[in-house]
């Protein structure tokens, strides 16, 4: 009897590795359907789809933890709630590996959401609280490593910075004081708004839609997960 509960023993034992190696795998495998499934949602414009995929990324979130919250980030996008979206971007870029490509793609998130809060402060006629977010997201851009600035980095990271800079750069300068004479370069709340937000969500579809592409095109190659450089900065899941 002691020999065999001995071996009931070592069996329990040899069984728990092949165990986590099943469980790895599987995992391995759901960022793959889930990558398919935030990316589609996005592109569509379904926020539930996307919030669904992300839900899914954060279940076992232990391989390239980023994408889980970058995901969430895209499915507040899509519902309005860019309060949100900003928290779940600083927590993916807090996550991230430092100097990877994904990290030029979390940033460019992060610089074009806190825009959008600064925009909708203009919006609500209100030019003096929305400076600070021009000048935070202005900061964050300026904050990308030498690689997300190269013409090479990935999901043309460095053109979207550049462009946001420049945006940031012109409200900053139309938010300041303005001399003896006044009004001479601030702002309307009433500039071009809708189509300021449809722009904005226009490139982060647009990250998504080649991150797709990309991944699919590069699907069999499973050194990805640990890799920082390739085609990761193309895939935002």
């Amino acid at each position: 009897m002691n020999t065999k509960a001995h071996r009931r023993r070592l069996l329990l034992w040899s069984a728990l590795p092949v165990l986590l190696v099943l469980l790895l795998a599987a995992k391995l495998l759901s960022l793959g359907l889930l990558a398919d499934r935030a990316a589609s949602g996005f592109a569509a414009g379904n926020a539930s789809a996307v919030d669904a995929a992300a839900r899914g990324l954060g279940v076992a979130n232990v391989v390239e933890p980023h994408k889980a919250p970058f995901a969430a980030g895209d499915a507040a996008v899509l519902a309005g709630d860019y309060g949100t979206a900003r928290q779940l971007f600083d927590q993916a870029l807090g996550m991230v590996p430092a100097g990877s490509g994904d990290e030029c793609l979390v940033r460019v998130n992060l610089v074009l959401v806190i825009e959008r809060l600064g925009d909708l402060r203009l919006q609500a006629g209100d030019p003096s609280s929305a400076l600070p977010f021009f000048k935070e997201a202005l900061a964050t851009a300026g904050q990308a490593p030498e690689g997300c600035l190269s013409p090479d980095a990935e999901a043309g990271a460095a053109g979207r910075l550049a462009e946001a800079r420049e945006r940031l750069e012109g409200k900053i300068a139309a938010g300041q004081p303005a001399g003896p004479e006044g009004g001479a370069g601030e702002e309307s709340p009433e500039d071009g708004p809708a189509e300021t937000r449809q722009s904005q969500l226009d490139q982060i579809q647009d990250s998504s839609r080649q991150a797709q592409r990309e991944r699919n095109s590069g699907r069999e190659r499973e050194e990805y997960l640990d890799s920082n450089g390739g085609s990761a900065p193309d895939r935002p899941w």
